[in-house]
């Protein structure tokens, strides 16, 4: 049973134990404290549930996402701070905005030089779910 976490005026953050993940919903263009606060939050919300699992992924569904400028920030900052607590795996719903797909393209280019985030692209929910569950 999917568990809603936090409500952002641009996303949420939600639980889905079966799995086990953090769905981050992305909705229009959020500035960049609002995305900063909503991936901080995330991954407060994520130290907290790995807890439960010793293990975790998190999934960004950003279908309804317009593109932001934050993909350094999530390399930079986020990142380092996701996989000091072993969180490793991340898996993205496709966007249709042009600017949120190449943001997403830029973020998994960029992670895959370093090798130590692992991300994944999907057309739907559920199969981001299944890759989840495999590399978990």
């Amino acid at each position: 049973m999917i568990t809603r976490l936090h409500t952002f005026e641009h996303g949420t953050l939600d639980y889905d134990p079966s799995v086990p993940c953090i769905i981050a919903s992305h909705f229009g263009f959020a500035t960049d404290e609002e995305f900063k606060n909503m991936l901080n939050l995330g991954l407060s919300l994520s130290i907290e549930k790995r807890k439960d699992h010793g293990k975790l992924g998190w999934l960004a569904d950003t279908t309804q996402m317009d593109g932001n400028a934050m993909t350094e920030w999530a390399i930079a900052e986020w990142n380092p701070k996701m996989i000091a607590e072993g969180i490793r795996h991340v898996a993205f719903v496709a966007s249709n905005d042009v600017f949120a797909a190449q943001q997403i393209r830029d973020y998994a280019a960029l992670c895959s030089m370093d090798g130590k985030m692992k991300t994944a692209s999907f057309q739907d929910i559920e199969s981001a779910k299944a890759w989840l569950r495999e590399v978990l």
